[in-house]
């Protein structure tokens, strides 16, 4: 019987604020690991020190689609659909790229694919969007015949995925799905709005084995939105007012 809990984040994205405030979150619990998802320090005005933190917890780490970006910046080309926002995201991506040393880039070259884990005779499998593509989106809507593409030949109790900045639990055959939020940058769209906001909430979550069967438990901690804010504008990172212009809080 295990009573402990593995402590779930995702998508940090730089916000060392809203992750110091999961950390502190966690203290209320027997946290026995951390397994982060991805989208560690890319697009965030602190990406160097967001994966010194990361790295200092000796997390489980998966890689994301934002994360590989900062071994590999992106082109105007690489991307699928450009619009008008898209040379701004570039020139952002490439900004937290040149801010990490040779021992931040080590670090992103380890995360994993996906990773399984073995919880009390319950396995765990961890992916970004999904564990055959980093891009791939999975929602608390997705048909079960969708997840099966996407989860297929990776048996499990308990999926665990998040780039889609969507918190939820659902159920899956006898499985769980679940996407813990994201620490650095929640996101919503208001009703009846064509565009969502980002909220200054940090998203995480907790898994805990008991005789047994797991249990995911949600958790949302609000953040100081002027530390982060300041932390934006002190940055030099390049667009800081546009970059802020969806945040609300």
């Amino acid at each position: 019987m295990n009573r402990n809990w593995i402590a779930i984040v995702s998508d940090v994205h730089g916000n060392l604020p809203a992750l110091e405030v999961v950390l502190g979150d966690m203290l209320r619990f027997d946290v026995d690991e951390v397994l982060c998802l991805g989208d560690v320090a890319n697009l965030g005005p602190a990406p160097s020190a967001a994966l010194k933190r990361v790295r200092a917890l000796e997390a489980l780490t998966v890689m994301g689609n934002t994360d590989d970006y900062l071994l590999r910046p992106r082109t105007r080309e690489d991307v699928r659909a450009p619009d008008e926002d898209t040379d701004h995201f570039l020139e952002l991506e490439a900004w937290c790229a040149a801010q990490l040393d040779e021992a931040d880039r080590e670090f992103v070259r380890a995360f994993q694919p996906h990773l399984t884990l073995e919880l009390d005779g319950v396995t765990v499998l961890a992916y970004h969007g999904s564990p055959r593509s980093y891009e791939e989106q999975i929602r608390a809507a997705t048909p079960d015949p969708t997840l099966d593409e996407y989860l297929g030949g990776h048996p499990a109790r308990v999926y665990l995925g998040g780039h889609t900045h969507e918190q939820f639990v659902r159920r899956y055959h006898d499985a769980i799905v679940a996407n813990p939020g994201s620490v650095g940058t929640a996101y919503y769209v208001p009703k009846g709005a064509q565009a969502g906001v980002n909220i200054a909430v940090a998203e995480y979550a907790l898994l805990q084995v008991v005789d047994g069967q797991p249990n995911v438990h949600l958790r949302r901690v609000p953040y100081d939105a002027d530390a982060y804010r300041e932390a934006v504008r002190d940055s030099g990172m390049p667009h800081a007012d546009w970059w802020l212009e969806t945040f609300v809080g």
